[in-house]
């Protein structure tokens, strides 16, 4: 896990870094890695396991204004140490952790396992070590303190704790900053909404009963449609097993479509027809039967699709295909 300390002020739009260890190969590559890459940017001691492979990794971050970042890694075993010497720069962003091996908390009072899957939340202001023996793939989400403090009057000035499994919290706030990072170009008032939902989410884990009842709402629908747009082309697909990926229940799927004004088969429906009519606009498709992208788009019945298509664009799929040719 490389953290993301050593990042300032992020811009007011979104931005894509890419860092990597492989960028320096000289012959004093760990001293390099351990200055450069560590004290220097991220603010922490950095260096690989004992008896394990040279530090190696590779990371995507993702800034998101407001003092926000994403940052996703792959790496060898290693250590980060947030050294009292560190605090000094007067930094105090929290962080939220998550690791696909698992790791080691290590703090004045001893050591505490991670496991793989959970969740960590930790500050660059108070001093720490984390330890990951295996490596593997590390996800952070990086929040201003200040802005979290406005809403949560009451916020320590640094946690670091272990989270409870079961919590919703962790994986909405980490699903969704993946799910930002994915759209690189959002305008500045999405970006500034999807910053709220992000502090909410943090605020409802460093304070249950803070948040108002719909704070998951928002990115607990985004994380839903992405996951039915990754599912599109399944015929079998449903509510319930929507529902079930997301351990909810198939009447709480639908209430929140129904706050955004439609249902969950109306946006199944819409999303497989614009598929469809991409694929018949698509000169590179040109070659296949129209019944042939309609199945591979979800749909199992031509003549139900057929009705839906000329009902959502006013015209047939075979006049849709002649209108690019």
């Amino acid at each position: 896990m490389l953290t993301l300390a050593g990042m300032h002020a992020a811009p007011a739009a979104p931005q894509h870094l890419r860092l990597s260890s492989r960028d320096y190969a000289g012959r004093d590559r760990a001293d390099a890695l351990r200055e450069l890459f560590g004290r220097a940017l991220m603010r922490v001691d950095l260096w690989a396991c004992e008896d394990a492979a040279p530090l190696d990794f590779q990371v995507s971050l993702m800034l998101l204004g407001d003092g926000g970042a994403y940052a996703y890694s792959e790496h060898t075993p290693a250590h980060i140490a947030h050294r009292p010497a560190h605090i000094g720069d007067g930094g105090d962003d929290l962080f939220l952790t998550a690791t696909q091996a698992g790791c080691v908390l290590r703090t004045g009072s001893g050591d505490v396992a991670v496991p793989a899957g959970g969740f960590l939340l930790h500050s660059k202001a108070r001093a720490h070590e984390i330890v990951h023996p295996l490596g593997g793939r590390t996800a952070t989400l990086q929040l201003s303190h200040a802005a979290l403090a406005h809403r949560l009057p009451g916020l320590e000035e640094a946690p670091l704790r272990v989270l409870p499994a079961g919590l919703q919290e962790p994986a909405l706030a980490m699903g969704y900053a993946q799910l930002l990072a994915g759209h690189p170009t959002l305008a500045a008032p999405l970006l500034q909404s999807a910053q709220a939902h992000l502090q909410d989410l943090m605020a409802g884990i460093l304070a249950p009963a803070a948040p108002g009842c719909g704070t998951l709402d928002v990115p607990r629908l985004a994380l839903i449609q992405r996951d039915i747009l990754a599912r599109l082309t399944q015929p079998e697909l449903n509510l319930a097993q929507i529902a079930r990926l997301h351990h909810l229940t198939p009447r709480q799927v639908q209430r929140l479509f129904a706050r955004e004004g439609t249902c969950f088969s109306d946006y199944v429906r819409d999303a497989r027809l614009d598929r469809v009519r991409a694929a018949l606009a698509d000169p590179r498709q040109h070659h296949r039967r129209v019944l042939q992208i309609v199945l591979d788009n979800g749909f199992d019945d031509f003549s139900a699709f057929s009705r839906a298509f000329k009902r959502r664009f006013g015209t047939t799929p075979t006049e849709m295909r002649g209108m690019s040719l």
